[in-house]
């Protein structure tokens, strides 16, 4: 769509701010934080970093978190927070 009136060009953290604010306006804002994160994935080395940090703990230590984990889970699904 081509318009005769001239615009000063968007500075790209500009363009960023208006575009995510008119998601925000279409979607509200949990969807518009959902749709950015489908093109957004991060950076880093998930692999090499979990073997810094995984490495260390052993198979009982890793197997207490999981089940302390679930416990979680399970007591706010009782409660009906998930």
């Amino acid at each position: 769509m081509a318009t005769s009136t001239k615009k000063q060009r968007r500075s790209a953290a500009q363009l960023a701010a208006d575009g995510f604010a008119a998601i925000v306006q279409k979607l509200g804002m949990a969807d518009a934080v959902r749709y950015v994160q489908l093109y957004h994935q991060g950076a880093g080395d998930y692999t090499r970093e979990r073997h810094q940090w995984l490495d260390e703990l052993s198979h009982n230590q890793v197997a207490n978190l999981m089940a302390k984990s679930e416990k979680k889970g399970a007591r706010k699904r009782k409660r009906g927070k998930i």
